[in-house]
């Protein structure tokens, strides 16, 4: 239980760290939370500070999540405990103590706390999910929030098909429904 409660605290404070405002503020002076759609992920970053600040902010909120499993596996075996602390790290990137329960939508960070669990598995799910979401705005023209709510819905049932381990599809089902929430308040947002 302990464990469990120290891996949930690990995957938060890490995913909490506001890579997009520090990002930004380093590179443009300002903050990614008053444009675009207020979200401090790499999408957004990318409106505010160009690309290549996108690039980095996205990677970096990935390799937030990487740690926050990687530090939970140093101090335990227990597969729940991993669940625990890659959600978390979900959770803690949507909704940031350091910035006023602001953040991003948590795919990069989602996509982090799986990678450590099964790496090739996680690879081949992204490019599955990626191909789906693009087919969804390009080919069938869905809005992106609505794209990446049926993305999320998916996830399980392709983790489970790719043979990801219970804990893992776990990971990817209450990381996702994370998403969703965070995603629901731009279902018909106009993007530019």
């Amino acid at each position: 239980m302990i464990e469990t409660l120290l891996a949930g605290l690990v995957g938060y404070l890490l995913g909490a760290i506001p890579t997009g405002v520090i990002v930004c503020r380093m590179l443009r002076g300002e903050d990614v939370r008053q444009h675009g759609s207020s979200h401090t992920g790499g999408l957004n970053v990318s409106r505010v500070a160009g690309l290549g600040a996108g690039i980095l902010t996205a990677v970096t909120d990935l390799l937030l999540a990487v740690a926050a499993v990687a530090v939970t596996a140093r101090f335990t075996d227990n597969p729940w405990a991993l669940t625990t602390a890659g959600v978390m790290a979900v959770v803690g990137h949507n909704w940031s103590v350091f910035a006023r329960f602001g953040g991003g939508i948590g795919l990069s960070t989602l996509t982090g706390a799986l990678l450590p669990l099964l790496p090739l598995h996680t690879l081949g799910a992204l490019v599955v999910m990626l191909t789906f979401w693009v087919i969804l705005i390009k080919i069938l023209h869905v809005h992106r929030a609505q794209a990446t709510t049926l993305a999320m819905i998916a996830i399980g049932p392709l983790l489970w098909a790719m043979g990801f381990p219970p804990h893992a599809i776990l990971l990817g089902v209450l990381g996702g429904i994370v998403v969703i929430i965070k995603t629901l308040p731009d279902w018909n947002r106009k993007y530019e």
